[in-house]
């Protein structure tokens, strides 16, 4: 069954890479171009906010239209518009930030801030200076914010703890705010392990599903019927509500039964 937040079909136009699924009276190659900054992708051009195009990810365009793209993110899956003016010609990056949110700096130095910053999960094109700073474009940044593209691993609880009080918004899932679904996909795809991007396919199909009397241990994810958490140990679960903050698993409970427990693989 096609699903129209991931797969890129509409009744007059298709990707061509579902043209073994789907017929449709058109299909069009998708042109690849990057996100020059955080940008959220729209179900319809200004409707509502369904994920986001991060600054330095790749954004595949199937349509162009005078003020938006039409397509699909390969980083999350997301199908949706995107402002036109918030896409940039394709170019290469070698890091995402891992820091909830890193100053940019004039030099390599931390004497000279810039009123600029990066959010977790943006990439970039990164070259290291010494063992504590990396050029990047605009600046200079701590080599301790950054990861090599190549070197996502981990403990996903470790990336979601680093977000403390970074604001819930719709869509998020960057250190400029994350939403339930978010937080998860971007601990756990800092982590290695890239889930689903919304809540219903994370819930249904992400990692290994557990039975309600398993044990429960770091790392594992609780699903409600519009709400996730991530288990920080067997009694505190981290998750963004209002914000993202730690909270007793006891209290969870405002958010109705639990209707799925899943072990990232």
């Amino acid at each position: 069954m096609l699903d129209s937040r991931v797969d890129a079909v509409r009744r007059d136009l298709a990707d061509i890479r579902l043209a073994e699924r789907v017929f449709a009276p058109h299909y069009a190659v998708p042109v690849r171009r990057t996100a020059g900054r955080t940008t959220p992708i729209l179900d319809a051009a200004g409707g509502p906010v369904l994920s986001q195009a991060l600054a330095g990810e790749p954004f595949d365009v199937l349509e162009f239209t005078s003020t938006h793209g039409w397509g699909r993110s390969p980083i999350d899956g997301t199908v949706g518009f995107v402002v036109r003016e918030d896409l940039v010609e394709r170019f290469d990056v070698s890091h995402v930030v891992v820091a909830a949110k890193t100053v940019v700096h004039a030099a390599p130095s931390t004497a000279r801030p810039l009123p600029l910053t990066l959010p977790m999960g943006a990439r970039v094109a990164a070259t290291p200076v010494n063992d504590d700073w990396c050029e990047v474009d605009g600046g200079y940044v701590a080599a301790t914010a950054l990861l090599p593209l190549s070197d996502a691993a981990g403990d996903a609880v470790g990336r979601a703890l680093a977000l403390r009080g970074v604001p819930a918004i719709a869509g998020g899932r960057s250190g400029d705010g994350v939403d339930p679904a978010g937080l998860v996909f971007l601990a756990c795809s800092l982590a290695g392990t890239p889930p689903p991007r919304f809540l219903d396919l994370q819930a249904a199909g992400f990692g290994m599903p557990l039975a309600e009397g398993d044990t429960l241990r770091r790392g594992d994810l609780l699903f409600f019927a519009d709400h996730a958490v991530m288990l920080v140990d067997a009694d505190t679960a981290i998750h963004a509500d209002g914000t993202v903050r730690c909270e007793p698993v006891a209290a969870l409970d405002r958010f109705g039964p639990v209707r799925a427990r899943r072990r990232p693989a």
